[in-house]
This record gives C-alpha cells, sequence and structure tokens, in this order.
C-alpha cells in the first residue's frame, strides 16, 4: 500500500439558513431556528454533505452553553444556545435566547421585524470520506462534523443555492489519502478520509517549543518598533509564554508613550524657558513671525517629526507644560483690568469634573500614526482524557483593538486690547482654558461617544461590555444595581482589583447618600475612600442625564463600573495644534484661538466594563 498525504492549514466552515418567524417568542427572548442541513454545498475541494444521523454530529459545544454571535465575531456575544436537536428531516435545529446588551436587544428586534433572516453555523470536519466521483468531481460525506457556534450573518456569501456561508477564511484542511497498490489488492473505489483523530499526532515538546518560539519572533517583527531583538530573545531563553510577551509588548507600547520624550523636538533649557504662547499667538494672528522665531522653529520641528502640517501652529511637549477674556465684560477679561487686581483670587469656570486619568485609564500621548493592541478575546477550550484519549484541537481566538486619529477641539475668544492691558499673562490663562475644555471634551466622549462619523466609541457604546437594567421605564438607583454591576464584571471572569471602581454624576452620588441598602441597614453611600459597595467611586457630570427609558423621557442617568480601569486605553496623537481666527469676529474687535488634539480610545477588555443607562435619580 501507498500513502500520500497533502498538510495544509485547517479552519472552521460555514453554513447558512433562514430564520423562521413563527418560533419566536418576544418574551422569554427565544428563536428557534434551523442551523444546518444535509443540502449539498460546493466547496473548492469537491461537494461537501453534512451527515445527521446522530452519531455524526457533536453537539457537546452546543449544548454546553454555546455562544450565539454576530457574524462569527467572538467578541459580539449576543446569546446563548439553550437547546439543540436533529430532526427527522435531517436538519440540525436549537433555541437560541438572546442577551438584554445593546447589540443584542438591537439583533432581536431585527428578528423580529425579519430584518435579519440568515443563520450561519461554525463547525469542524473530523472526518469525512468520499462518497462519489463523477466526471472528475468528488462529492464527500462528513460523517463526524462538530458545530462550534450559532451566528446571526448579513449578507451570505452564495444565498442562490440554498445554503451558503458568510464571508469565509481559509477553509483549506488537512487531506490524507488511503491509495490501494493496483498489483497487490484490486479495488473498485478509492477511500479518503479527512482530518480523522486518528491522523492526528499530538505534537512533541520539541515541537511545541519551536511554536512558541515562532509565535514570539513573530510578534517581535509584529511590533519591532517597540519591542527589540534582546527583547525576544529574553523572552525565549526564559521560557516565557506567547501570552507573557503579549503582555510585554503592552507594556513597552506604555512606557514609550507615556515618556513623551521621544515626541521632544530637543529644545533647551533655555529655549523652553524663553517660548512664548501668546507670542506665537500673535505671530499667527497678524502673520509677523519676525519676532517669534523660536516659536516658529520649534512649530516646523514638530511638523517634521510628524510628518503632518499644522493647520495654525504646534505647540511642542517641551513648552506645552509651562499654566484668555475680553476687557469691558467682567465675566471674561474685564476682571483681569488692573485697578487693584487680585490675581491670587482668579478662578476658572465651572466645568464637568475630570475623573478618568484619577481611576486609572491608561494615557498613550506622542501616538504617531494607527496603534494596533492585541488581546486574546477566547480562551482555548481544555477537557479531561482517558489514559489513551487523544486531546481536542483547542483555538484561542485573538483580537485587537485599533486607536486611530479623532479630533478633539476647544476655543475661546478675546479682545485685541485684552492682549496689552491684561496683568495675569495671557498665554497662560487660554492655554489653561483650551486644555481644560478639550480634556473635558475628551472625557465626555470616552464615556459617551458613538464610535460613528468624527466620534470616539466610549465604554457605553463599547461591544461586549456587562449590562444591568433598572426596569422598563428606569428605577431609582438601589443597593442590587451596584452589586449587579460588579457581578456582571466578575461572571466574565473579569474580576475586580485595586483599579475597580464606579463613575457616576452628581444626581447619583446624591440619591446613594438617601438610599439606603435595605430596611435598618446604612445607605448606599458610605464614607470614605471607598464609599460605594467597597470600591472607589468618581464623579462627574460628563456621565449623562438626559437618556430615555420608555416612558421616562431625557430623565435617566447612566453609571459606570469597571473590575480594572487600565483597561481603557486613551491614544494622543501628536502635540496640540493651535489656529488663531482674527477674521470671524473682527467686527467686535475679537480673535477666536482654538486647540486642536487628535485622540482616540477604546477596551482592552469589553468585559471589564460594566453600565447601566436607565437610573432615575433626578
Amino acid at each position: 500500500m501507498k500513502q500520500v498525504t497533502e498538510i495544509r492549514k485547517t479552519a472552521p466552515q460555514y453554513r447558512f439558513l433562514t430564520v423562521g418567524r413563527d418560533g419566536i417568542d418576544e418574551e422569554k427572548r427565544t428563536v428557534e431556528l434551523a442551523f444546518s442541513s444535509e443540502e449539498p454545498y460546493d466547496r473548492y475541494w469537491g461537494t461537501e454533505i453534512l451527515d445527521h444521523a446522530p452519531s455524526s454530529v457533536r453537539l457537546g459545544r452546543l449544548t454546553n452553553g454555546g455562544a450565539l454571535l454576530l457574524d462569527h465575531d467572538p467578541t459580539r456575544h449576543i446569546g446563548v444556545v439553550e437547546g439543540v436537536a436533529l430532526g427527522e428531516d435531517r436538519r440540525g435545529r436549537a433555541v437560541v435566547r438572546f442577551g438584554r446588551s445593546a447589540e443584542a436587544e438591537a439583533a432581536f428586534r431585527d428578528v423580529q421585524d425579519g430584518i435579519r433572516r440568515h443563520v450561519s453555523v461554525g463547525y469542524l470536519i473530523h472526518r469525512m470520506v468520499l462518497q462519489e466521483e463523477k466526471d472528475g468531481h468528488e462529492t464527500y460525506r462528513v460523517d463526524d462534523w462538530e458545530p462550534i457556534e450559532v451566528s446571526l450573518v448579513a449578507i451570505p456569501a452564495d444565498p442562490s443555492v440554498g445554503v451558503g456561508r458568510s464571508a469565509e477564511p481559509d477553509v483549506s484542511t488537512t487531506v490524507v489519502r488511503q491509495v490501494e497498490d493496483q498489483e497487490l489488492q484490486p479495488q473498485p473505489t478509492t477511500m479518503r478520509v479527512i482530518m480523522t483523530d486518528e491522523t492526528k499526532q499530538q505534537p512533541t515538546p520539541a515541537e511545541l517549543e519551536r511554536t512558541r518560539a515562532s509565535e514570539i519572533t513573530k510578534l517581535g517583527e509584529a511590533y519591532s518598533k517597540y519591542v527589540s531583538d534582546k527583547d525576544v530573545g529574553n523572552a525565549i531563553r526564559n521560557g516565557h509564554t506567547v501570552e507573557q510577551f503579549k503582555d510585554t509588548v503592552m507594556a513597552k507600547m506604555e512606557s514609550r508613550h507615556t515618556d513623551t520624550r521621544e515626541q521632544h523636538i530637543g529644545m533647551s533649557t533655555k529655549d523652553v524657558q524663553s517660548y512664548s504662547f501668546g507670542r506665537a499667538i500673535l505671530a499667527a494672528m497678524t502673520g509677523d513671525w519676525s519676532k517669534a522665531g523660536l516659536e516658529r522653529e520649534a512649530s516646523m520641528a514638530v511638523a517634521k517629526m510628524t510628518g503632518r502640517m499644522p493647520e495654525g501652529f504646534y505647540v511642542p511637549f517641551e513648552a506645552f507644560n509651562k499654566r484668555d477674556f475680553n476687557v469691558g465684560t467682567t465675566s471674561e477679561a474685564g476682571f483681569l483690568v488692573p485697578t487693584d487686581l487680585r490675581t491670587d483670587l482668579y478662578v476658572d469656570a465651572l466645568r464637568n469634573a475630570m475623573v478618568m486619568a484619577g481611576l486609572g485609564v491608561r494615557f498613550l500621548p506622542g501616538l504617531s500614526g494607527n496603534v494596533d493592541v492585541p488581546r486574546k478575546a477566547t480562551a482555548g477550550s481544555l477537557g479531561m482524557l482517558t489514559e489513551i484519549g487523544s486531546a481536542s484541537e483547542t483555538a484561542p481566538v485573538t483580537a485587537k483593538l485599533t486607536l486611530s486619529p479623532k479630533r478633539v477641539g476647544a476655543y475661546t475668544e478675546y479682545s485685541k486690547q485684552a492682549l496689552i492691558q491684561s496683568a495675569i499673562p495671557l498665554e497662560g490663562l487660554i492655554r489653561d482654558d483650551l486644555v481644560t475644555g478639550a480634556a473635558v471634551l475628551l472625557e465626555y466622549q470616552m464615556i459617551n461617544g458613538a464610535g460613528t462619523g468624527a466620534e470616539i466609541r466610549g465604554i457605553r457604546n463599547t461591544t461586549g461590555i456587562g449590562t444591568v437594567v433598572g426596569g422598563t421605564a428606569g428605577a431609582a438607583p438601589a443597593w442590587s444595581h451596584f452589586v449587579d454591576l460588579e457581578s456582571a464584571c466578575a461572571n466574565s471572569n473579569a474580576e475586580p482589583d485595586r483599579l475597580a471602581g464606579y463613575l457616576i454624576n452628581t444626581k447619583t452620588r446624591g440619591k446613594a447618600k438617601q438610599t439606603t441598602k435595605s430596611t435598618n441597614l446604612g445607605f448606599i453611600w458610605d464614607n470614605g475612600a471607598q464609599p460605594l459597595n467597597g470600591y472607589r467611586a468618581a464623579v462627574t457630570n460628563n456621565i449623562v442625564s438626559n437618556l430615555t427609558k420608555g416612558s421616562s423621557t431625557t430623565v435617566c442617568s447612566n453609571g459606570l463600573f469597571s473590575s480594572d480601569w487600565s483597561m481603557w486605553l486613551v491614544g494622543l496623537f501628536g502635540p496640540p495644534d493651535v489656529t488663531v481666527d482674527p477674521y470671524t469676529l473682527a467686527a467686535t474687535g475679537q480673535v477666536r484661538i482654538t486647540l486642536n488634539q487628535f485622540a482616540d480610545a477604546g477596551a482592552r477588555q469589553p468585559a471589564a466594563f460594566a453600565k447601566i443607562d436607565d437610573w432615575l435619580a433626578g
């Protein structure tokens, strides 16, 4: 007997069917659907038929809390498979229950409305046998296969044949052909077996070691901007796992971007002390840079470093860490005109508090291009084996968070006269006003941004975070809500640590101070450093209080909890870009100064966050 083996990479396969409208239970949030059949399906290597005999289908993964996904994306988990059966009509059927996240709610409504009708099943082939070979075309019956998840898909690749697949990855498989020697034992047919458990060989320790070293080396090459060959070599020699090396990459990325010296243009201490923000503003306003040569050179140096010209002028990092208004208006610069001016009593405008940095979010300043942050979305599955049992292949799912520039801006207006008459250094006040205004807006976006158009995707709109519901028309903050927010993270294995805490607004804090945990128990809000459920609590009115739930219109408050606030990353792309506009308000003798900062934010692990959007706190 001669044996010929062709080895190629394996991958899950996909098919789709259509959701029936008669199997929807709105109250239980369940849908009955068919996810597979014996309909022949053409693949590039031949026709495939999924055998639906009970002995042919491994249902263990689906019956053990199988996942309902959107478009086969493991980060878009919208429900759970509650029951699976193989029908007499040779079809696989399931009952799925939808979750209560915003994305799950939207998907369930689309199913009810008949908008989402296509169901796709992802499955692994363990064995298939050649059933027929005619005119060079081969038909295989898959007599050992394993459904691993059920998905709702928007666009199947080939709906014309009754079954198809969503846009699929590489579907090549490991093929073992057994060809009988015609001279010794002639046979009328040829049997071909694909991916039999018997043909799978468990990797040796040496092969595992080579794989570990190879994956670490590939990561090092992909992120060579942050890690050196020495880092890669140390990880391999010291026996670090791939996951441990990913943590090293993340730490290097953070340290590089936190230390903005790499983004400095090399200004001396004397130059930094001489740099004048106000002088640059005057030069930009008049177009005469003859008295602002240092400021102009600094801006051009930043532009050369970033590869991007400013709309106005760049303020280098070295100079921006040094702290405007109209004369005649007491609420603006009028109080700055000297009579007997008490500059020590100047106070800034009242703004929403900025609190997320204090909670522990990670800032990556000084970015110059898009940044991909790798993470493991789903761990590989393990199982107990008999003494001589074969281990099943495990496939951990990885994902990445991409940070890309989005514009955050703020502006202030002042009169030309104020430039001359102000006794307080005008540049410091303008800088403080612009930077604070932009920072408040950035924090608002980090919480509430929709993630569409020019907006950052905030925590509230991040797919995969936990969700707690108060009531059909909202509910007053209750002790159970705070515990449920904590549990939503913990139940996803995001156990709270020292950087855990709540983020609420002033209305919720006030309500928590007046509401007891239960009869004869203390108030929800305890005094001290950890006032809510034993965790820290930050308060800002960037947490909105104008949401709608049912009949409660524009009166509901949001609340957030994170088991680890460092899982939220904020990327700052380049230095601030300042533009001076003396034309728009020229008729009133005013000048508008605008600061633009490019930034983005996102969650490394969405499961570390949970929200409630229907507190009636006001």
